[in-house]
């Protein structure tokens, strides 16, 4: 069935095209057919129509690094620092995790997204057969990533080509898989470079954690003398698409390698500021020119997966870090929310309202008290936004959510089960 959005306030993140304060979106099948201002001419046959009356029509938000599962985790291990809080509290507590854990946790993030407006999300996190099968239940997009990492990235990257090799039979349009080496702090130089030869021969994208702590650039100085970036360089990680989470800690050279190597750093600017592991440099890899994109990392260092809030943060950040107002403006947010995120994530025609773009979109009520007036809608949308006001959610031409309610997903069975199997993990 097509589906025809009228009479919408229209934020398209087409740059020919900003905003149409009142007018239509056509999705005919998976594809924005048509958009324009004013009324739809064409033939509305077997389509299903929206009053878009006071209602944003936007991209779907795009979450480029977080750990889907860990909403399992929520809360658990408050106040400590990255390394502690990893080694005492987190990795003890994944180890007890079962297939059931990552199936239930990852439902209940999936719920929490798309109510907040995230439609495509890049996931790093073990048995992703389940989350496989829960994000086509989602009808989500997103791109899955086995953690390799310590002693047995071996066995963890043979699970990768696993499901490569499924994915690639099934030559599904909602779901890709990169590699997902842990960091390079908990990989020996011998794995960073298989990973980095198989990536390449497989023609596939690498999702790693980088530079996200001042420790973790210290560990890789001692071993390497070298900076995290130079390290990753020399191994042929870079050779590679490189999805890079966090960014935190480089050197001027490290961001040159970046460019040149056409790197997409993740800015997680809530985990970074509760793990205190410091303000990455975003306002010069912009200007560098550098694909900067936003996520929310898990939920145990945010504590949610709220991507409106995550630009609010991440705008407020830099302003402060640079002592400069005008530094990281709403819209540059929005577009490193949509358009950088599929760019990162190799989603060439997603990120934008445009035609022959998916039709992934989100809706968001206008009338409400904390959105008017709007004076500035990029401003409404990164400021005074706070994910609630989502109303509709469609992916890949698929009414997911209508009015605040899921259409064939049982939310309230979820929230039951995890609040059940949580009890069962700590007590």
């Amino acid at each position: 069935m097509n589906i025809l959005i009228k009479n919408a306030f229209i934020v398209t993140m087409d740059e020919e095209r900003e905003v149409i304060e009142k007018g239509y979106l056509f999705i005919e099948g998976e594809t924005i057919k048509s958009v324009g201002a004013g009324e739809y001419k064409g033939e509305i046959e077997n389509t299903k129509v929206i009053n878009g009356e006071n209602y944003c029509v936007m991209p779907g938000l795009i979450n480029a690094h977080t750990h889907a599962a860990m909403t399992l985790l929520r809360g658990y291990g408050e106040g400590l620092p990255l390394m502690q809080w990893l080694n005492e509290k987190i990795w003890p507590m994944e180890a007890k995790f079962k297939e059931e854990h990552i199936k239930t946790g990852t439902e209940l993030a999936c719920i929490e997204m798309l109510r907040s407006g995230t439609t495509t999300f890049n996931d790093m996190y073990f048995m992703q057969e389940q989350v496989l099968e829960v994000v086509k239940h989602m009808n989500m997009r997103a791109v899955l990533g086995i953690p390799i990492i310590g002693e047995a990235w071996e066995s963890q990257l043979k699970a990768s080509l696993d499901i490569i090799e499924k994915l690639d039979k099934e030559k599904s349009e909602n779901l890709k898989m990169m590699f997902a080496p842990h960091s390079p702090y908990t990989l020996s130089y011998d794995a960073l470079k298989s990973v980095a030869q198989i990536a390449k021969e497989k023609n596939k994208g690498v999702h790693i954690h980088v530079s996200e702590t001042e420790d973790e650039s210290n560990i890789i100085r001692e071993k390497y003398n070298k900076t995290t970036c130079e390290l990753l360089e020399e191994t042929g990680i870079l050779k590679n698409p490189v999805v890079a989470a966090h960014c935190v800690h480089l050197t001027k050279g490290d961001m040159n390698i970046l460019k040149k190597s056409e790197v997409s750093p993740v800015y997680n600017p809530q985990s970074n500021m509760k793990l205190a592991s410091g303000t990455a440099s975003v306002g010069e890899m912009l200007d560098m020119g550098i694909n900067v994109c936003i996520g929310t990392d898990g939920t145990s260092s945010n504590n949610n997966l709220n991507m409106f809030e995550e630009m609010e943060t991440a705008a407020f950040l830099q302003k402060l870090k640079y002592s400069d107002a005008t530094m990281l403006s709403a819209k540059n947010a929005l577009k490193m929310a949509t358009y950088n995120g599929a760019k990162a994530l190799g989603f060439k025609n997603l990120g934008v309202i445009k035609e022959g773009f998916k039709g992934d979109i989100i809706m968001l009520d206008l009338n409400r008290p904390n959105m008017v007036p709007i004076y500035d809608i990029h401003s409404n949308l990164v400021f005074s936004t706070n994910g609630s006001e989502v109303q509709y959610v469609i992916v890949n031409g698929n009414v997911i959510m209508e009015k605040g309610e899921f259409l064939n997903v049982d939310e309230e069975k979820i929230i039951y089960e995890s609040n059940k199997m949580c009890k069962k993990l700590i007590y």
